[in-house]
């Protein structure tokens, strides 16, 4: 199946904070909180990463993982999320 960005459905973007925007569900589908996001080439390449480590972990050892992370080090130290910017940043520095 083919990675897929989409829309944030509002009912949806009501249980996040607005700091997020957008959020990867699956190997395959995140979703972007404003049309603006969804159009924004880093922020893809970010949640494709994501994508990526859905795929390599499956996504209930994914979620698991991406929660203990977050509470041991904090959102900016979660090491999918180090991985993330950094493959995100060496990309879009390619281009």
């Amino acid at each position: 199946m083919e990675k897929q960005h989409l829309l944030m459905p509002k009912y949806i973007s009501f249980f996040f904070p607005k700091k997020f925007a957008a959020i990867t569900i699956s190997k395959n589908i995140a979703l972007y909180r404003t049309p603006s996001n969804l159009k924004n080439i880093k922020l893809k390449i970010h949640e494709e990463v994501h994508m990526d480590q859905f795929a390599e972990h499956g996504w209930f050892k994914f979620v698991l993982l991406y929660v203990y992370y977050s509470c041991r080090h904090g959102y900016w130290n979660n090491p999918f999320e180090m991985e993330a910017r950094k493959i995100t940043d060496d990309k879009f520095n390619y281009f």
